[in-house]
């Protein structure tokens, strides 16, 4: 039997273990557009928490791929994640993870806490007036696990009574460039398109397109957002908090993010306006439960 006094220095020795390495915090980014740019974009807010936490060390991890940033959060690899919402739920679902904020992006000088799919033929292709008229048509996205990039528009063929896993050609991009989708609809290599809003504005003002060779399928008319959007809207990203984390250090983190505005280089160079208090990412559990792509995914309003 173990002396109770050696059994104490055994429980301090764990949790002053503990406590010393916490001093340093993993933040997971989704890096959808390639680890290269994710550290561009991602590096100055990360090096704005090391300045106002100045205690602790946060380290950027970008990661590509959102299997394994869930598996790594099972794993306990990582402190914080930055991810799109439908990783985040699910996440959240398995391993346990609290968002602290979402974040409100600059999109063509809007402030968008909300985003959405757009779904996308040619101008000139009269076979694709609505969603109905994409059966047997070959359509493409970014990937299977993309948010506003797939997951958003194949809800919203599913409640237009179109399954695009049975009744379409869908293909995925290879590169996982939302641009390679545009691309692609345009030189005909397939009938439509899936990518995230403003994705065609954005390429529309940079001269990578001329919008009137496209048009926007089952297009949506939402007060107050100003992009072409096919679906509902739903809350962009959340900065979150795996439950490991103590509250203080959370709060920190918080409070950090939230302290962000516009002026700033960690907002200018991230290509974002600031954080704002969490949003309810309810419609995005309730998209998960819909098309059944997680069973342990809770169902709450």
């Amino acid at each position: 039997m173990h002396h109770p006094v050696i059994k104490s220095i055994a429980a301090l020795l764990v949790l002053f273990s503990f406590v010393a390495g916490a001093t340093d915090f993993k933040v997971a980014v989704r890096a959808h557009n390639g680890i290269e740019k994710a550290v561009s974009q991602w590096q100055p807010t990360i090096a704005y928490l090391n300045k106002k936490i100045p205690a602790h060390q946060f380290k950027l991890v970008p990661v590509i791929s959102l299997k394994e940033i869930t598996i790594q959060a099972g794993r306990g690899s990582y402190d914080f994640i930055l991810t799109n919402p439908s990783s985040f739920v699910e996440i959240e679902s398995l391993h346990g993870v609290r968002a602290i904020t979402t974040l409100v992006n600059d999109r063509s000088g809007h402030e968008e806490s909300r985003f959405g799919s757009v779904i996308f033929t040619r101008a000139e292709n009269e076979k694709i007036i609505g969603i109905h008229d994409l059966k047997g048509k070959k359509l493409m996205a970014v990937s299977e696990s993309a948010f506003g990039g797939w997951r958003v528009a194949w809800l919203e063929m599913m409640k237009n009574g179109v399954d695009p896993n049975k009744e379409l050609s869908v293909i995925f991009t290879d590169s996982r460039m939302q641009k390679d989708v545009v691309y692609a609809v345009r030189d005909k290599q397939a009938d439509a398109g899936v990518v995230r809003t403003d994705q065609l504005e954005h390429m529309s003002q940079s001269g990578e397109i001329d919008m009137r060779y496209f048009r926007i399928v089952h297009n949506k008319n939402t007060e107050g957002f100003p992009f072409f959007h096919s679906t509902a809207l739903y809350p962009e990203w959340p900065f979150a908090a795996m439950k490991h984390i103590p509250m203080d250090i959370t709060l920190q983190v918080k409070e950090a993010l939230l302290s962000i505005n516009k002026n700033n280089n960690a907002a200018k160079i991230g290509k974002y306006i600031k954080w704002i208090e969490p949003l309810d990412y309810y419609k995005v559990r309730n998209l998960m439960i819909k098309l059944k792509l997680h069973k342990n995914t809770p169902h709450q309003k």
